[in-house]
Parts: structure tokens; sequence; C-alpha cells
């Protein structure tokens, strides 16, 4: 059985689904396939709810795997796959596909994919899923923006720690009209109890079974008791005497404190004073800041430069002594530059390769200019909505706070519409910058790594954009390729450039 798929992931592409669908039908019909009998037609609207990524797995991915002759997964174009599936869903379809289980096919893109596709092919798709990747990133900063001028007007944008409940006003309608935080009187003295014992020394262990016995609970559904990890938090919150902690930065909150200052100040010395000596990270500029030890799980830590310039490295063995030696480092980046050179793209490739990458930025660019209108659209309704706010303004005399309040959302949602602009408009540009960056490491990230004008920022950089989950074995570094220099890595093994 085969599988033509339609899929959309933003309201504006609604309209756009009866297109796929006739293109998707043509298809099967110039293919000379029976619906129902060699394929079937399955629709999906992304923008509904996130029940339906567990159908796609139920609909599509666990058939496929049932299957037992080949089956063709058939998709307009190729962003409607690398944009609308989950990385569940995409290992899955790659691992189908490599194992000849089933062909994928692009029929807008002209790009046909199976085990034996060569690597300008294979490139295309990756780079597809890689550069939606860097688009969502520079997105997703819309939400840290907005998140960041929220705790700057002193609002607290997730849920409220123990102590404290989220709570929320609805108007007449049942539409919720504010959000806010208060005391949860439940609660609030028991968490004051604990900074009470704390400032005496008493270890958390022994505070959480004190608040235990005088009957703390949880305010989730289970309502269990309180950690004695949880207690670490708790008493290491700074929100409980008045200000929010953030990415390590501090802004005042207007919410009621529990704790008064000085009871916080001595919590905080005692901390000091109980502090066990744990190994802190080596502060110096070294390469590896995130490697680990994969005996252990713990740090890696390096010293030097020291015996003729050399940087040595080695487990913090902070879990237990288990005969951690020094390695110099050198040894390590040799491993670094076979890894580079393990998807290292031939020079007679690179044209099919930019041709590739040109092809999925029109992609983009149609779905940028797709999200730019859409925001523009609601923008401009807000607009008119604050506008018949004003106009209607004597039916709140009697509710003034009512009607600033509906104002003021329709104006800070304006403002975040405005971020999401340019948050779209960077994504636009961090897609065309990604992929020029990603083509010049695969045709030279060795080069670039040694070359005398590359500072160790930018090494580290090179490093930590390739590679991720490095881990330390002995005088052996393992790590996994990032996406999609896994990938190419696996065609340039195969030496699958040709392939036809």
């Amino acid at each position: 059985m085969h599988y033509l798929i339609a899929r959309v992931s933003q309201p504006e592409q609604k309209k756009a689904l009866p297109a796929q669908k006739k293109k998707l039908y043509d298809y099967a019909e110039k293919k000379e396939w029976v619906e129902g009998k060699d394929y079937v037609y399955i629709e999906y609207d992304e923008t509904a709810f996130k029940e339906d990524r567990v159908k796609f797995r139920e609909v599509v991915i666990e058939p496929l795997l049932k299957e037992k002759e080949l089956a063709i997964v058939v998709w307009d174009k190729i962003d409607r796959f690398t944009r609308d599936s989950t990385s569940d869903e995409r290992i899955a379809i790659t691992k189908m596909f490599r194992s000849g289980k089933i062909e994928l096919h692009f029929i807008s893109d002209n790009l046909f994919i199976h085990k034996d596709s060569p690597a300008a092919d294979l490139f295309r798709l990756e780079i597809g899923v890689s550069l939606a990747g860097y688009y969502s990133a520079a997105i997703r900063d819309n939400v840290k923006r907005r998140r960041s001028q929220m705790l700057r007007d002193g609002i607290w944008p997730g849920r409220a720690p123990i102590g404290y409940v989220n709570y929320h006003e609805v108007d007449e309608n049942g539409k919720v009209i504010f959000k806010g935080i208060k005391v949860d009187l439940a609660r609030a003295h028991h968490i004051h109890r604990g900074f009470e014992l704390r400032s005496t020394g008493l270890p958390y262990r022994a505070i959480a079974k004190q608040l235990k016995k005088e009957g703390l609970v949880s305010n989730t559904k289970a309502q269990k008791a309180i950690t004695t990890s949880q207690w670490d938090q708790i008493l290491d919150n700074p929100f409980y005497m008045g200000e929010m902690r953030e990415q390590g930065k501090l802004y005042k909150h207007g919410y009621p404190a529990i704790v008064e200052v000085w009871l916080w100040d001595k919590v905080q010395e005692v901390k000091s004073r109980r502090a066990n000596g744990k190994t802190k990270y080596n502060s110096k500029p070294f390469l590896f800041k995130t490697a680990k030890c994969k005996q252990c799980g713990y740090s890696i830590t390096f010293d030097g430069p020291k015996n003729g310039g050399n940087i040595y490295g080695k487990c913090t063995e902070y879990g237990g002594k288990h005969g951690a030696k020094w390695v110099n480092e050198k040894k390590l980046l040799d491993q670094v530059r076979a890894g580079f050179k393990s998807f290292k793209v031939p020079e007679f490739m690179l044209p099919e390769l930019v041709e590739a990458i040109a092809a999925d930025q029109a992609g983009e660019q149609e779905q940028y200019i797709g999200n730019k209108t859409r925001l523009q659209a609601e923008f401009d309704r807000l607009d008119k909505e604050v506008q018949d706010l004003f106009d209607d303004r004597k039916q709140f005399k009697s509710h003034p706070e009512m009607f600033e309040r509906m104002v003021k959302d329709r104006s800070d949602r304006q403002k975040m519409i405005l971020q999401e602009l340019e948050d779209h408009s960077n994504g636009d540009k961090a897609y065309v910058i990604g992929a020029s960056y990603i083509l010049d490491i695969c045709s030279r990230a060795d080069t670039l790594f040694d070359a005398e004008s590359s500072k160790l920022e930018q090494k580290r950089y090179l490093i930590d954009f390739v590679l991720t989950n490095i881990v330390l074995d002995g005088e052996k570094l393992e790590f996994t390729l990032k996406e999609p220099f896994d990938a190419i890595a696996e065609m340039a093994k195969s030496q699958n450039w040709y392939a036809r």
C-alpha cells in the first residue's frame, strides 16, 4: 500500500490543501494506482491539536512498519515533510527508506528518495531538515524575547512556585481577560517554616522530613510530600523574597513576598557554609567545555598549558575514583579532525549541492511570505478591535478597569506581532546564512579548524556546531555528528556520489 500525504502547519496554508490533494491524485493516476487498493490519501491540519502527531504515527508510520512489500510515501514538496514532521517521525521514516522498506516521492520538487539515492538528492533532503530547524530556532527567539519583556515588567511567565498559585479572571462570556499569581494560603506558611529551619543550619533531608510531618504536600494532583531535592530548589529560589531569577539575572516582581529579605540572606549564608567543596568547572577557555566522562558521566576538567604548551584533560571523578588518566588535548583534536574529514564533500559535488540549496530556499521563501501575511492580517484586525473599543467605551463606564485591560491585552499582542515579524525576518536570514555555512563546512571543515586565523572561540563554535554527545573514554573521544553532517558522512563512507 502506498501513502499520499497532504499536510499544513499554518492556518493560512489550509487553502493550499485542495491544490496538494489534486497534485497527489494526479500523480497516483499517472502511476495507475487505484485508491483503496494501491494507495490511501491522508490529510492533516497540523494547526489543530498536538494529538494529530500521535495519529500520524498510528495511521502512517506503524502501518508502514508492517508493510511486507515496498511502499511509496508521496508528498507534494520537501518542506511538507521537513517542516511538518517531528524528529521522531523523521527518524522512523529515514530508517525505513535507508533499509529499502519505503521510498519518498516529492512530486513538485521532482525528488525521489530511496536507499540507493545519489548524494545530491540525499543532501537536498537533509539540508531541508536542518535549515527548517534553523528557521524554527530563530522564530523561537520571539518566545524568549516575550518572556524577557514580561520579566522586566515584573510578571512571572510560567507556573508559580509552591507557596503561590496561578489564577485567572474571565469576562461575562467566559473569555480569560487576566492572568495572575497570588499567595497559596494553604502552603505559604510551610514554605516560610522551611526557610526558618534552614536558617538554623538544618539539612534539606531533615527539613523535608519535618515539613512532611507538619502536613505540607505539593500543589499537583498527586499531592506528594516535598522531596529533599525540591527543598534545595525552594530554598535557593529568590521568588519568595520578591525577585525572579532567569538565566542568572534577577528581576523584581510585584507579588507578595513570603520570606523576609533578612531570612533569605541568612539561608544563603548557611548554604555557603555548608558547601561541600564540589569540583567547580575550570573557567579557562578550553575547547571541550561540554565533554563528559563515558564511565561515570561527570565533567571532563582541563589544565594547562604546561609541559611545552600542552593542555591535558581528565574526568573530575566527582562521583568516585575510577582511575581516570590525564589525556593530552592534542590526541583529542586529532580525533575531531578525523570527524570533520568524515563528511568532506568532493569539489565536483558542490555545484549540485548549491542547486539543491537554491531549490529549498524557494520553498522557505513561500513559508516566510505566508507567515508575514498572516501576522500582518492579525495586527490589522487587532487595530480595528482597539478602535471599536474606544468607539464603544461608554458601555465600560461602570467598569473602566475592564476597558483598560482589554485595550492593553490587544496592544500587548500587537507588540508581540511586531516582534514575531522581526523574528520571521531573522529566520529567513538564518536560513540563508545557515545554508551557506553548512556548505562551507562540508567542503573544508578541517581546513577552517586548523586555519591560523581561527581563534579558540571560533574553533569551539565549529565543534559545537557539528558535534554533540561528546564523551571521553580513556584516550578515545566519542561524539555524534549533528544533522545533516551525519547523513553526509554516511554518503562519504559509501562513496555514493555517482549513484543514479
